[in-house]
């Protein structure tokens, strides 16, 4: 029974379910009537108490005041909620979604009818009843109210069952990234890493976002971390409804599945966040419904740091400090690693605007076996260091921004420089540069890809030998356009990554720099006046790494490092850094087993991320466990 409490509520008797609109197997689900005030808001209307005898609930009829409704939002329990108000309930929080919908491309709301799906899986339903974990209903209502008057609404789910037990029954869950950030005048592709937990099938799917949304889908990748053909690409423009696959997708306990939400902001002048309005912030959904038994897990990987790997490292620079040569650690610009050491540059008392040679050893060498300090080179070799990289071959590749070099050095042979690349000049041209930045080597030829830099926006490709093989790029904000290209990776496809730092952005080329894509680092969303004037690096793409073996990039972004995979997607991060300045995956140690093909490979990888802070003067070394024992997490951000 429904009965009037102060005239704008109604509500059910203390402790009484609502049973109303209940007729044979149908039920409603809804606002009892209930006023919404103006305003965008989000409330819960139940529980309602399933008919007698249901046992499987196959269809779903939203029934809405499209003028109001942007979406709703079906839950379902079996726990009893203790409270006597049905409106601003707390049922919502008590149950699991089973059902979702909003009016984004539709005039009349669309429906679902389990009963008339004719895939390979008859009798699909939620089960409901005894022996289910479905005895309740709640419905949760996003009102966007835009009037400045009280409107009194009916909106809900009209539900339909069956008397006998779904042969397959069903559970509804949704991908999601929690993160969103999208600057203005860019075209995004929003994309984390999620992780099946419990193996399952996917028959349907549903995409969700706002007005800057267009496609969203979701790439599963096998237990070898090869590509599956994809799930749901649809655009999110078009009417948000659940869509069944024509044929089951089934999922195995351990594979990758990548989520992708692309954003056209480009017309925008401000940035985006996460939120609940459709008119000005922005979500990433899709909702899985599938067989009962599939469970994911997304945002979930482990990392943190590491306080041996780190102290070990601290004491290592403190010995190097007492060293002859050595003087306390400075701005730490770079970090390089190989099976056997790990290589950091740093400044020592100067910084970016000093202009005489170093008069100690700038590059600094790390032992991994003895986990200790052993050696380091370079004096008078540098002005202003910057970038660091180790080769296929163990040499090292430095960058200075002052002498406008880049030299090639044998740390076997105390640092001896084997090739300059340069004249010293500040110029454009083929032997000229204009403050490089970084270096990255290509395995098969042995090409010399250089970023060069704060004062050319370019790419330079040399021979081994360093010979000028060819360049592209530009100063701008366009394709193949930098400003300041920052750092520079190659991968093992045969791709160039350049950190586009001004532009807050990766850029990915061919090696003969036709451009293929762009990650846009949600970091260019912070781009205000006060924090550029203090934190600047808050909106950098600072640097970008690649680790072969994992198949796996690290990359600066702002005060935080991300891992990410070749297709931009976020596989976890790790934020509080005072200028993330570089940023690598440590192989394996000389003498380890090799970690697998790739980190969506099947099993638990552990890896170790070593950071180099400019600001913090410090290096610091985070543990990283990707596919380990992760459990499906709770609802804990925006869904619609």
């Amino acid at each position: 029974t429904i009965r009037p409490s102060d005239g704008r509520h109604f509500l059910p008797a203390p402790g009484e379910f609502a049973t109303a609109s209940t007729r044979a197997m149908n039920l409603t689900v809804a606002n009892p009537g209930s006023s919404v005030v103006p305003g965008v808001q989000l409330i819960c209307y139940g529980p309602y108490t399933a008919p007698p005898g249901a046992r499987s609930l196959m269809r779903f009829q939203p029934v809405v005041n499209m003028a109001l409704v942007h979406h709703l939002i079906l839950f379902a329990g079996s726990t009893p909620v203790h409270r006597s108000g049905m409106v601003n309930s707390e049922s919502c929080a008590a149950g699991s979604i089973i059902y979702a919908w909003a009016r984004t491309g539709q005039e009349t709301p669309q429906g679902l009818e389990l009963g008339s799906w004719n895939g390979p899986a008859p009798g699909a339903g939620y089960a409901v009843g005894a022996g289910s974990r479905v005895a309740w209903f709640a419905v949760q209502i996003h009102y966007q109210n835009m009037g400045d008057q009280s409107v009194h609404d009916r909106s809900g789910v009209e539900l339909a069952f069956a008397a006998t037990p779904p042969t397959t029954p069903l559970r509804l869950d949704v991908l999601m990234s929690t993160k969103v950030q999208i600057p203005p005048r860019v075209f995004q592709d929003e994309c984390v890493a999620c992780r099946i937990t419990h193996a399952g099938s996917v028959i349907g799917y549903r995409n969700h976002a706002h007005r800057l949304a267009r496609d969203i889908w979701s790439d599963p990748f096998d237990l070898r971390g090869e590509a599956q053909p994809p799930i749901g690409r649809f655009s999110a423009q078009d009417p948000q409804i659940i869509r069944m696959l024509p044929a089951p997708r089934a999922l195995e306990a351990g594979q990758v599945v990548e989520l992708h939400c692309q954003y056209d902001a480009r017309q925008t002048d401000r940035p985006t966040f996460l939120g609940l309005d459709e008119r000005s912030r922005e979500m990433c959904n899709q909702y899985y419904i599938s067989t009962a038994a599939l469970r994911f897990s997304c945002d979930a990987e482990k990392v943190a740091v590491d306080p041996a790997a780190t102290s070990a490292i601290v004491a290592a620079a403190a010995q190097y400090g007492r060293s002859a040569t050595g003087v306390p650690i400075g701005q730490v610009t770079a970090v390089a690693a190989d099976a056997r050491s790990i290589f950091f540059f740093h400044r020592g008392p100067t910084d970016f605007t000093n202009t005489q040679p170093l008069q100690f050893d700038p590059i600094v060498r790390y032992d991994r076996r003895s986990r200790g300090f052993s050696g380091a080179f370079g004096r008078g070799l540098f002005i202003v260091p910057h970038g660091l990289y180790v080769d296929h071959q163990g040499m090292l590749w430095a960058t200075d921004v002052a002498t406008h070099q880049v030299l090639k050095l044998d740390p076997g042979s105390g640092g001896r420089v084997v090739l300059k690349l340069g004249d010293g000049r500040a110029a454009t041209g083929h032997s000229s540069f204009n403050k490089p930045t970084d270096v990255a080597v290509e395995r098969a030829s042995g090409d010399v890809y250089v970023a060069d830099g704060y004062g050319n926006s370019r790419i330079v490709v040399f021979s081994s030998a360093g010979a000028y093989l060819r360049e592209w790029g530009s100063a701008g904000t366009g394709k193949g356009e930098f400003r300041v290209p920052h750092s520079i990776a190659l991968d093992s496809r045969g791709l160039v990554y350049v950190a586009d730092r001004e532009n807050s952005r990766v850029q990915v080329f061919t090696t003969t720099g036709e451009w293929r894509a762009e990650w846009v680092s949600r970091v260019g969303a912070d781009n205000s006046e006060h924090l550029r004037s203090v934190q600047p690096y808050r909106t950098h793409v600072s640097s970008i790494s690649y680790d072969a073996q994992l198949d796996l990039f690290a990359v600066s972004e702002g005060g935080t490092v991300t891992l990410r995979s070749h297709t931009g997607c976020v596989v976890v991060d790790s934020r509080g850094f005072a200028w993330p300045h570089d940023a690598v995956v440590l192989p394996a140690e000389e003498g380890a087993q090799p970690a697998a093909a790739s980190w969506r490979a099947e099993g638990s990888h552990s890896l170790s991320v070593v950071v180099a802070e400019l600001e913090g003067k410090r290096l610091r070394v985070l543990d990283v466990t990707l596919g380990g024992e992760l459990t499906a997490r709770g609802l804990g951000g925006m869904y619609g």
